[in-house]
């Protein structure tokens, strides 16, 4: 039904700096089930009051709220997935910084595109109950994440998601909070006090796949209960960092009591299935209006 992001940047968490650089190389590993196949080279669509002059602003339609799905039944939701919102020159040496990063002002085209195309954000909590009770969902659902928890999603993301009306997830780092380029503890309260959703993106953003089962759990337990015992909220949504998992690590999940967990590989098909191995389309630096809108099927 939508076409769907190629994967043109490797990488989850890479920051422009060398020490950060060491975090990601986000190349997708395959999920323990099926996942869509890559697709075109674009991205999306969602709601609020568009921005005056915003390019290709389509009109609002009525819509019609998803139907419950029936058990087994393929919920097709676009979970995008972006990182850095940041301006970064096409001709930096930080290629793989570039990759994860959205200019502040095509980031609002986005989001103004969105909100004027009838989309709906919804959380990630929300996608769950929809696929597993069936609670409705509005017209056009979308699910905006952030992962790592850098400074600028609060700095820049926020006001203009505010500015448009639209949530968002953001996935954290325990022990990045507070470093620089990183959110504060602060802010993160700020964050869930507004509205926006938390996940878990492990201690220290290590690759899950290449640890033990002790590390790993601790990697996945832990960062659940100090964000959910920091800042006073639910926290059931996980994602893996550089997108790498093993079937262990999946099982791992599950057990800590996530509801819900993200990877990078590219779909937007889902089913109860696969609620731990959820696919994303990726927003990658420099994509244009038109080619994010072609791969939310707008």
């Amino acid at each position: 039904m939508l076409a769907l992001l190629a994967l043109a940047v490797s990488g989850c968490s890479g920051a422009s700096s060398a020490s950060a650089a060491v975090l990601d190389t986000e190349a997708a590993t395959p999920a323990p089930e099926a996942s869509l196949a890559p697709a075109a080279t674009e991205l999306p669509a969602a709601s609020a009051a568009p921005s005056a002059g915003a390019p290709l602003a389509a009109s609002p339609s009525p819509g019609v709220p998803l139907p419950t799905p029936a058990p087994g039944a393929v919920t097709t939701v676009p979970i995008l997935m972006y990182h850095y919102i940041r301006e970064l020159p096409p001709n930096t040496t930080d290629k793989l910084g570039y990759g994860l990063s959205i200019a502040p002002r095509l980031f609002e085209e986005e989001l103004a595109y969105l909100a004027g195309a009838g989309y709906h954000s919804v959380s990630m909590d929300e996608l769950v109950s929809h696929m597993t009770k069936g609670t409705p969902l509005p017209p056009k659902p979308v699910v905006l994440t952030f992962d790592d928890g850098y400074a600028d999603f609060y700095t820049t993301a926020w006001p203009l998601l505010k500015k448009y009306k639209l949530g968002a997830t953001a996935y954290l780092v325990v022990n990045f909070l507070g470093k620089p380029g990183y959110m504060t503890w602060q802010q993160a309260q700020e964050l869930r006090d507004g509205g926006i959703e938390i996940g878990a993106h492990t201690l220290d953003h290590v690759d899950l796949a290449i640890q033990n089962p002790a590390q790993a759990r601790r990697q996945i337990v832990e960062s659940r209960r100090t964000l959910q015992q920091r800042l006073n909220a639910p926290v059931n949504t996980f994602a893996y960092p550089a997108g790498k998992f093993t079937p262990a690590t999946v099982k791992l999940v599950g057990e800590a009591g996530f509801s819900s967990a993200v990877t990078t590989n590219p779909g937007q098909r889902h089913t109860t299935a696969n609620l731990l191995t959820l696919t994303r389309v990726r927003v990658p630096g420099g994509i244009s209006l038109p080619a994010y809108i072609k791969n939310l099927g707008g």
